[in-house]
């Protein structure tokens, strides 16, 4: 398989301390307005945001709509509230397809540091056809590691025929995408195994280290090096294959000592 670098979107972790989210929204107009049931009638997209807010890791956090968006959360009128909020299409804006590196970057150093390695940004602030963080870090989703998001953003550009002729990766992502499933799963599984039986041969060691092989991988996914992705993965699963093996042949010999 040929070796693509493709980034992926950013997340927002505060690397300064914040207010709880409790304090943080305790008094914050843009909360309090569009918590509004009736939101749900009016402006159901403003509504979902919400929503979505409300079950987030930016909300546990205690990080705001203002805090991205702007405005002034200490307002009670909506116009005052909304002073200075520039659409996402603005390139003023935080929130523009070009700023959203920067802005989430202001917490998320460590992905920025991932993404501005990438081809994708080089596209991205040579104003062409680009993922941004909001690609596959769609609203609030805690998730945006979720196959279906990424595989679709891939596949909006990296089809047959594109201009830029860019190279076909999709099923070798998926693919990939599968690959860490598999590990991830065969991970929980065989530490559920082995600690209701013993752990033979030093294997609680050789799986802790595994599982921060796996971490490791997902942590540096921004930067996405299908390649390199693919051949730790593969090592991983190749692992946790010869610990059964071998915690098969120990139970064997047990059986017929």
């Amino acid at each position: 398989m040929p070796a693509y670098r493709i980034p992926f979107g950013l997340v927002l972790l505060s690397l300064a301390p914040l207010p709880l989210a409790s304090e943080a929204s305790a008094d914050n107009s843009c909360i309090n307005c569009h918590k509004n049931p009736a939101y749900f009638a009016q402006y159901p997209k403003l509504h979902e945001y919400y929503q979505q807010w409300t079950a987030s890791p930016h909300k546990e956090a205690g990080v705001t709509c203002d805090d991205c968006h702007g405005g002034d959360a200490s307002a009670e009128e909506i116009e005052n509230a909304h002073m200075g909020v520039l659409h996402m299409n603005d390139r003023q804006s935080a929130l523009h397809y070009q700023r959203q590196p920067d802005t989430c970057g202001q917490c998320h150093r460590d992905k920025q540091r991932q993404f501005v390695q990438s081809k994708h940004f080089t596209a991205l602030v040579a104003e062409r056809t680009a993922p941004t963080c909001s690609t596959c870090h769609p609203a609030m989703s805690r998730r945006p590691e979720l196959r279906n998001i990424v595989l679709n953003a891939c596949r909006t550009c990296h089809v047959e025929g594109n201009a830029d002729n860019l190279p076909l990766i999709a099923d070798d992502a998926e693919h990939i995408f599968n690959q860490l499933n598999i590990a991830s799963g065969l991970l929980g599984w065989t530490r559920i195994h082995f600690e209701s039986q013993d752990w033979p041969n030093g294997s609680q060691d050789r799986v802790e280290d595994l599982e921060a092989r796996y971490e490791a991988i997902v942590d540096h996914v921004h930067q996405f090096d299908l390649q390199q992705t693919a051949d730790e993965a593969a090592d991983i699963l190749g692992a946790l294959r010869e610990i059964f093996e071998e915690a098969r042949s120990a139970r064997e010999r047990q059986d017929q000592g």
